[in-house]
């Protein structure tokens, strides 16, 4: 019977190659890196040292390479924001330069240390450990070499045949147990090794039971490897599943040949075995595939709230405060997001963090340039404090009050100063201010008193307003209500608590009596305006005169508005005879929104010479 590939029934493409042990355990443990960069420092320490402490030495290079990255980064970031706020509390202009300044400057990160201590630990393990696997292999080579010498030997063996199958088993009992080889010798190794074994066989043939007991064996143990590859297609660790059908692929290259009936049936139901365990973990990678695009995204995501940030309108260290604190929380959200792939924490974290750097740099200038500015705001706000001083005893009360009230607007204009110096300023600032409204409201009860009698002789003549009764004589009527405004006037001011009440008064009874007249409307409504703004300014309510002349100004500034609109519009009618009726309509307009612009300059005056 013949025989072909008796020691290996699958081909190179059917089964999973044998790398280095380094390569090989790597598939034995994966451990998800991507989730290192949520972790804080300690936490990240804590995690490499338990993986240095716990799993195969040899398989965990990538993990060391990524959590040595996200330390480093983090250190540096750290020494440069260190470094800025160094530079900064150092102050500029003291006549050093910038390397003079980095030699004075010291800062360790923390837990470097701790970090060097597990990443040392690792080191000497790890060169322990392929120290050791390197003589190791060297000795299994020389071992496996000697048996193949062995195995060479057994086709001159002066012994019988039951004998001599029996020292075959005996040597590839012994080739199984021997570990592995330098992967320099391991194709040539095998290959020699696989020719002598079916050389053996063609010496074999000569007696069949031998053989076929040992195809019966060959079957029972290929049909026990196929028995549990179908068992831990069950798995639900996708890792270890993976990792046991490595196992019994490398187990069933070491299991001799079948009878050729049994052959390709036990190679395709391992085969079967095979891709099940291949497809459910195909189909676990492409759904956290799935999972990983949608973290990324994301990710993505929070990378542009940070780079869509506006510095132009952080103008105020409160702002960048409030700014900070969104960082902050950006932060904490990088956190929560689940794992990635590598290749995407690398894109996505490089980009979140140019952002971070990009905004503590811009925060950094800020915070730099506030400092410089706070000497010449300081300055400010002591010239600010000096001119009220020297207004505080000041008894020219009504110019002098309108100039400290400019004063504190201007100390609020003026920028940050050094806390301790600004609060100083600003108690000297209240101090004066409140000296001089004091001397005022002292000055009011005084002329309070003195305007006690006009009002007495206000009231009494607002009975004499209220008695009076159109005679019929529109001319005559006029004159005798301006009269009356004229001698309101004449009376004096009377006590503030009662300024609002009777210049109220007065001012209804004047409008109930022009709206009584048979008069010329603008005239009217003129006598009726100056009454009204004379009021404001007898209760000294500045804010409600500001109003007046606001709404003026605003007024004003319509009526431009339709007075260009309106001299547009005229262009239209180029060739249009003067007696056309839209060209009247349009002209006329004009002259009535002129009337109105002359009648708002007026009153704007008017307001403005009080």
């Amino acid at each position: 019977m013949e025989e072909t590939n008796v020691t290996n029934q699958v081909n190179d493409n059917e089964i999973i190659e044998t790398g280095t042990p380094e390569e090989t355990t790597k598939n034995v443990l994966v451990v998800d890196v991507a989730d290192y960069a949520t972790l804080d420092t300690e936490d990240l320490i804590a995690a490499v040292k338990s993986l240095v402490d716990t799993a195969p030495i040899q398989s965990i290079k990538a993990q060391i390479d990524e959590a040595k990255k996200i330390f480093y980064d983090r250190s540096n970031e750290a020494y440069k924001i260190a470094l800025e706020k160094f530079k900064g509390e150092k102050g500029e202009g003291e006549g050093e330069s910038e390397g003079e300044e980095q030699e004075d400057f010291d800062y360790n990160y923390p837990h470097t240390n701790a970090f060097k201590a597990v990443l040392k630990n690792y080191k000497t393990q790890r060169d322990a450990f392929y120290g050791d696997q390197e003589k190791q292999m060297k000795s299994n080579l020389k071992i496996k070499l000697d048996l193949i010498e062995e195995l060479k030997g057994l086709l001159n063996a002066d012994e019988k045949i039951k004998e001599t199958f029996e020292h075959f088993k005996n040597i590839q009992e012994r080739w199984k147990a021997t570990g592995q080889v330098p992967k320099s010798d391991l194709d040539n190794l095998w290959k020699t090794y696989h020719h002598h074994v079916e050389n053996f066989f063609d010496y074999l043939r000569i007696n069949n039971d031998l053989r076929d007991i040992e195809f019966k064996r060959n079957l029972e143990h290929k049909t026990t490897l196929c028995e549990k590859a179908e068992a831990i297609a069950t798995e639900e660790n996708l890792d270890i599943a993976f990792a046991v059908l490595q196992e019994l692929h490398d187990g069933w290259k070491e299991i001799g040949p079948v009878g050729k009936d049994h052959r390709e049936a036990i190679w395709k139901r391992f085969q079967t075995a095979t891709k099940v365990i291949h497809k459910n973990r195909n189909d676990y990678y492409e759904k956290r595939k799935e999972s990983y695009e949608e973290n990324y995204q994301a990710k993505l995501a929070l990378c542009e709230q940070v780079e869509a940030i506006d510095y132009s309108i952080l103008t105020h260290h409160n702002k960048w405060q409030k700014q900070s604190n969104i960082i902050n929380q950006l932060r904490d959200d990088w956190k929560k997001t689940g794992p990635i792939s590598r290749e995407q924490n690398d894109k996505s974290w490089t980009k979140f963090i140019t952002a971070i750097k990009t905004f503590n740099a811009k925060k950094n200038d800020f915070y730099k340039d506030l400092k410089k500015n706070q000497k010449d705001n300081l300055a400010v706000k002591q010239a600010i404090v000096e001119k009220a001083e020297a207004l505080a005893d000041s008894a020219d009360w009504q110019d002098t009050a309108n100039i400290l009230k400019k004063l504190q607007s201007d100390w609020k204009k003026s920028g940050m100063a050094s806390k301790k110096e600004a609060d100083a300023l600003w108690n000297r600032l209240k101090t004066a201010c409140n000296t001089f409204f004091d001397n005022l409201k002292a000055q009011h009860k005084i002329q309070d008193k003195e305007f006690e009698a006009n009002l007495e002789e206000k009231q009494n003549f607002l009975k004499q307003v209220e008695a009076f009764k159109n005679s019929g004589d529109t001319k005559q009527d006029i004159e005798t209500i301006k009269g009356f405004i004229n001698s309101w006037k004449e009376l004096g001011k009377v006590p503030r608590k009662n300024v609002k009440s009777t210049e109220g008064t007065f001012r209804k009874l004047i409008d109930s009596f022009f709206e009584q007249l048979d008069m010329d409307k603008a005239e009217k409504r003129d006598i009726q305006f100056k009454t009204k703004i004379e009021a404001i300014v007898a209760e000294d309510d500045e804010a409600k005169l500001s109003e007046e002349l606001y709404k003026l100004q605003q007024d004003a500034k319509k009526c431009k508005e339709e007075l260009t609109l309106l001299e547009n519009n005229i262009s239209f009618f180029k060739n249009a005879k003067d007696d056309n009726p839209l060209l009247k309509e349009v002209r006329k307009n004009i002259e009535k929104q002129k009337e109105k612009l002359n009648t708002i300059k007026t009153r704007m005056a008017f307001i403005k010479s009080l």
